[in-house]
């Protein structure tokens, strides 16, 4: 008897320091799936057998890529959330299947991608749809947003009247979460802004809001400091398969995440792709008789290394669903994927007949704001190009 009691008083000790060191780890209740140096994906089982995927990303070592489609409509003054409403355009973007949208991913950086998320909300399940709230693209703001489920003048329910969108914003050092303005479009209207999200806070999502706050699939991103230097350098993002928004941020905020939680876009179109484990959240039909159109997304976001390997160099252009009609002078995005530093040309042919040079030297970073100030014929195409023209993408007018 002695020498139990004297055991138990050893074993005490121990118990209370794995205890103490699981409950200071936080991540200990999640298996690692796959982890690189800057970012990792790690699972949680909830109840009732459904799961969380947790990414945590290292801005520092990892770059975010915003893919979206081409533009085949420019929605010029049907902006309602940058600058007030009309005051911005808001494209139709193509929208396209995630398996396409990766396997081009793949195609620019291959070894260097871990993974992929669909990010922005959309309302037009179509061959191309307009997007619910501003994005900033590379230091361009493309779309001022379309959602009557936000901070307008006649908004589809009294509750959105009074809503404060909110401001994902990063570089290549760190993120942040901020209130979004859609009078003055702060923060987005910044110089120094370069890539930017406006959405929802969490807790404003309709789905919580006007739908009881149902279990579904959604994704939750919060942003966190682990170096002890001003500035959250660390992304998170939750994915869960079946949970409420409340039990998503839960997550997070058991994580450390001490500041705003945001949501995009979620429910049947959530999409979780990584390069070790492939589609692993992939959207779904929810009878055999849907339309699947809703399943081609307009926005994602990819995670990659910021690597200095020297690869391939490739121009991707996509051809949208609709014709391609720009107005001599009105701003039309000319937008392409690439997967080099460096400059490109932008030129306007007939044919093979240089008619103009758009821009002789622009970076590389897949957008151009072009207003045209001549009139387009038909059978005009836009070549996006290296210096050299030999490798080029192309987008036909018309």
């Amino acid at each position: 008897m002695n020498s139990l009691i004297t055991f138990i008083f050893f074993l005490l000790p121990i118990l209370s320091s794995l205890l103490i060191a699981q409950a200071s780890n936080p991540l200990s209740t999640y298996q690692p799936l796959h982890v690189i140096d800057g970012a990792a994906l790690y699972k949680k089982q909830l109840t009732n057998g459904n799961e969380a995927y947790l990414q945590v990303i290292d801005l520092r070592k990892m770059h975010i890529d915003q893919l979206v489609g081409e533009v085949d409509n420019m929605g010029l003054s049907q902006g309602k959330y940058y600058k007030g409403e009309g005051g911005h355009y808001s494209p139709f973007f193509q929208t396209k299947l995630f398996s396409e949208v990766s396997e081009e991913y793949k195609k620019l950086y291959s070894s260097d991608i871990f993974s992929i998320i669909n990010c922005s909300f959309f309302e037009q399940y179509q061959s191309s749809t307009q997007l619910s709230f501003p994005i900033k693209l590379n230091g361009v703001v493309i779309s001022g947003g379309n959602s009557p489920y936000g901070p307008v003048r006649q908004p589809k329910d009294n509750f959105y009247s009074t809503v404060r969108l909110k401001a994902l914003v990063w570089d290549d050092k760190q993120a942040y979460i901020t209130d979004y303005n859609p009078v003055t479009g702060a923060p987005l209207n910044q110089k120094g802004v370069k890539n930017a999200i406006a959405t929802y806070k969490y807790s404003d999502h309709p789905a919580k809001v006007l739908a009881q706050n149902q279990a579904n699939k959604y994704q939750v991103i919060g942003t966190l400091n682990k170096d002890g230097i001003k500035g959250d350098e660390l992304l998170l993002i939750m994915t869960v398969n079946s949970a409420t928004l409340d039990q998503a941020a839960g997550l997070l905020r058991k994580l450390g995440v001490k500041g705003d939680i945001i949501t995009v876009d979620g429910g049947r179109s959530t999409y979780l792709f990584n390069s070790q484990r492939g589609d692993i959240i992939a959207p779904q039909l929810s009878t055999p008789l849907e339309n699947p159109t809703f399943r081609h997304l307009p926005h994602y976001l990819g995670f990659r290394r910021k690597s200095k390997k020297q690869v391939s160099p490739q121009i991707l252009v996509n051809q949208p669903i609709g014709k391609v009609v720009l107005e001599k002078d009105q701003p039309y995005l000319i937008l392409w994927r690439d997967n080099f530093d460096g400059d490109v040309a932008i030129k306007l042919y007939d044919s093979e007949k240089l008619v103009q040079n758009i821009s002789d030297r622009t970076a590389s970073d897949g957008i151009y704001e072009w207003t045209p100030r001549i009139p387009l014929k038909k059978g005009y195409s836009i070549r996006i190009s290296q210096k050299d023209g030999k490798i080029f993408g192309q987008l036909q007018l018309q």
